[in-house]
């Protein structure tokens, strides 16, 4: 799936695709209490939690200053949402030393009304390890030399974090019902790598975790 031909990558490149995933990941219920009745009727108490569920989806492109629109909310759980990098030979984006991929990634909540205290992680959904190739004693797995920086608008959320440093974010506000977060990521190969990670690849994951607030 990561394999490249390495007549078509450039001396020092390595190879990445995106993912952004989310998921249905709590049910927020509808706590009701009734006093106790001293009648000789009966009391029915309906509980109704049908807008009170709890959904995260999400989104991304990597077409500059795109923005989601309601067809692009997807689920991202189980199977991720896969953000496609074309690189004109059916692969991976590839990225040479000293350059960068940029992406947007986006959650919402689709709850009716429970507001969702939101975290992101970015992982290697599928490492490698320190894999060698042993025919050509390449380097395989690209992920933990990449570096990331992540922005909300103006804000920059992590500023240019390698991948091996990188730690879950948590946002200090809820996310309320309804509402969603565009995230500008920029993925860079550090121009110090050298020609053993030519045929290096990795695939990205964006993990939007979320509890009702």
């Amino acid at each position: 799936m990561h394999s490249t031909d390495g007549t078509c990558a450039p001396a020092r490149s390595g190879r990445v695709r995106i993912m952004a995933a989310g998921g249905v990941l709590v049910a927020a219920g509808v706590l009701l209490s009734a006093a106790t009745l001293a009648d000789v009727a009966d009391t029915l108490v309906t509980m109704d939690g049908s807008r009170s569920t709890f959904d995260i989806l999400v989104a991304g492109s990597a077409t500059p200053e795109w923005s989601p629109v309601p067809t692009d909310w997807q689920q991202g759980n189980v199977e991720a949402l896969t953000i496609t990098l074309f690189d004109g030979h059916g692969g991976g984006a590839l990225l040479a030393p000293g350059g960068a991929i940029a992406v947007r990634v986006a959650a919402l909540n689709a709850s009716p009304r429970v507001a969702a205290s939101l975290r992101l992680t970015i992982v290697d959904p599928d490492p490698r390890s320190d894999g060698v190739d042993p025919v050509t004693g390449n380097r395989t797995e690209l992920f933990d030399e990449l570096v990331f920086t992540v922005r909300h608008g103006e804000t920059v959320l992590l500023d240019r974090i390698p991948a091996r440093d990188l730690s879950t974010y948590t946002w200090g506000t809820a996310l309320p019902a309804g509402g969603s977060t565009v995230l500008d990521v920029t993925i860079e190969m550090p121009a110090t790598l050298g020609n053993e990670w030519q045929l290096a690849a990795t695939d990205v994951q964006f993990a939007f975790v979320a509890v009702n607030a």
